[in-house]
């Protein structure tokens, strides 16, 4: 099952909402699916794929204000994600949320401090979810 906005075009553009864009991440269907009912229901726009790859591409065609990414992903790391994010565009990067259920992992959780990035655990709190990008919304 695909969730799309009939209203969107190639970009996931609602001509109606708000010009703030996010760009979710996730693999899993029920994440995907929750990540949009949340920014739908900040009034922003939003666009959600599975992987990396895509999501990159992505970005290189269409502008986002921030991002809502699982860590562990098919393909690629969160880690390595965000490097060539970095690469790509460093400003997007920095607007990052991460969302994750490795976070018994050391090395995981060192790298959000390392890189100052916010990070909710799965399951995750969505009203704080919610104030993450609404916080990165209200500082542009």
């Amino acid at each position: 099952m695909t969730l799309k906005n009939s209203k969107n075009n190639a970009c996931g553009r609602n001509r109606s909402a708000s010009s703030f864009r996010v760009l979710a991440v996730d693999d899993e269907e029920v994440m995907g699916y929750l990540i949009q009912r949340i920014v739908d229901y900040l009034g922003y726009q939003v666009d959600w794929v599975r992987d990396c790859k895509t999501a990159l591409n992505k970005i290189e065609h269409c502008r986002y204000d921030v991002i809502v990414s699982d860590f562990k992903l098919p393909g690629m790391t969160g880690e390595l994600f965000y490097e060539q994010l970095l690469h790509q565009n460093a400003s997007l990067a920095r607007r990052m949320i991460f969302v994750t259920g490795d976070t018994v992992n050391r090395q995981t959780i060192a790298f959000f401090k390392r890189m100052k990035l916010p990070y909710f655990a799965k399951p995750f709190n969505i009203d704080a979810l919610k104030d993450a990008i609404q916080k990165i919304a209200t500082s542009e």
